[in-house]
């Protein structure tokens, strides 16, 4: 008889409280970043905070996110997917509550704590769902994509209306996000029992090959870095253009709820599409397409922004959903898939945080919105070209 290795499938009963446990992960991950944007001119006033202390403190996660992605896949190899997860949610908990105390420097110690926290979900979330849903992972990519998208759009709906609430104020605004941790946290506390950490990163017959040295690598990641670039900089930046050509702030935001639904309708749409498919190349064209009508439409004719943001949202959702499946459907074990989701991650937010700089920078470089715009123009035919070449049916090898 041949050696196989020992891979344990969860029980139905087990298997479920995994899935409400990465869906749970996932809705951790954006909201209480977004929470943050609301309130923070009451915290700048608050404690005093510069425009350039604020701007930092907006894209410390970012570069956290950027930096860490490149330790996560080793210390989740080293120490088991479910111990990082489990830690990076204690994280989250703690950053959290740290950041709404009345202590000097608690802003951004908490900010940097949760940050780190979700830094390691995003890198080691699809990984895990590659090694025990290598079949139809797919579709939980898109459930917990959808819970990270809806919470995050939530968290910044209702930052400012719990701020005021009777006896309320910025610190519970931000603080408030610390339950659905504490929540996920008990909720993921059986996955630390009992379970087999590791499965073989690679045999003889199939040597590991580093996603770094491989032209897949480089088109998933670029590909991520690109429509994070567009995601960022049109919710930083889309008040201050709608602004600019006469729409109220209040209609902007709006707008920009718009947004965020389409993208998570649309995350859950597109998880079927991607589980139906040969391959991943109509997909990564489709976003391509979404993004550019919608970044074009908002250049040339403005007051139909709310159409064109409904086209962004589109391919958000797509981009969003399908460069997280990516990470799976292009390597052969979690392993690998962690390592590919490392990789991404760090390209993917260093864009990410690059974006709304370079808005700001051209902005104030040339006093009108086209050159951003036109940035944003040419990065949305770019995710249409890398999409399209990611989505090709191959793996790393």
């Amino acid at each position: 008889m041949s050696a196989t290795p020992n891979i344990i499938i969860p029980a139905p009963r087990s298997r479920l409280t995994l899935c409400v446990g990465i869906i749970l992960i996932g809705a951790n991950l954006r909201a209480p970043i977004t929470s943050l944007g609301p309130v923070l001119p009451d915290i700048q006033q608050a404690l005093h905070l510069d425009g350039t202390a604020a701007g930092l403190l907006n894209a410390l996660p970012l570069l956290l996110f950027a930096v860490l992605s490149l330790v996560a896949p080793a210390l989740g190899r080293r120490h088991g997917l479910e111990r990082i997860l489990a830690s990076s949610i204690l994280a989250i908990l703690l950053g959290t509550l740290i950041r709404s105390l009345a202590l000097p420097g608690a802003i951004w110690l908490g900010t940097a704590l949760l940050s780190i926290g979700i830094a390691f979900g995003n890198v080691l979330l699809p990984g895990l769902v590659k090694r025990d849903f290598p079949v139809r992972g797919a579709g939980l990519i898109g459930l917990y994509a959808a819970a990270m998208a809806g919470t995050a759009g939530l968290s910044a709906g209702i930052a400012v209306p719990i701020a005021q609430l009777p006896g309320s104020d910025w610190r519970w605004s931000i603080g408030a996000w610390a339950l659905l941790a504490l929540v996920t946290l008990l909720v993921w506390m059986p996955q630390m029992r009992g379970r087999q950490h590791h499965l073989a990163s690679m045999t003889a017959a199939q040597p590991y090959v580093s996603p770094w040295r491989h032209a897949i690598g480089w088109q998933v990641s670029i590909f991520f870095a690109l429509h994070s670039l567009i995601f960022y900089a049109i919710v930083d930046w889309f008040a201050s253009y709608a602004a600019n050509s006469g729409l109220p702030l209040g209609t902007a935001g709006l707008y920009l709820l718009v947004y965020q639904v389409v993208a998570v309708a649309t995350n859950l749409g597109s998880a079927s599409l991607i589980r139906r498919s040969h391959d991943q190349m109509l997909l990564g064209f489709s976003c391509g397409i979404f993004l550019l009508v919608g970044t074009v439409g908002l250049l040339a004719r403005p007051d139909y922004s709310l159409l064109w943001l409904a086209s962004a949202g589109l391919g958000a959702g797509i981009a969003m959903v399908t460069s997280l499946s990516l990470f799976a459907l292009r390597t052969h074990d979690h392993h690998q898939a962690s390592a590919l989701s490392g990789m991404a991650q760090f390209i993917g937010y260093a864009g990410a945080a690059a974006g709304p700089l370079l808005v700001g920078v051209l902005h104030e470089a040339t006093g009108s919105w086209t050159s951003p715009l036109s940035l944003l123009i040419v990065s949305s035919v770019l995710v249409t070209v890398f999409a399209t070449l990611a989505g090709r049916r191959q793996v790393i090898e």
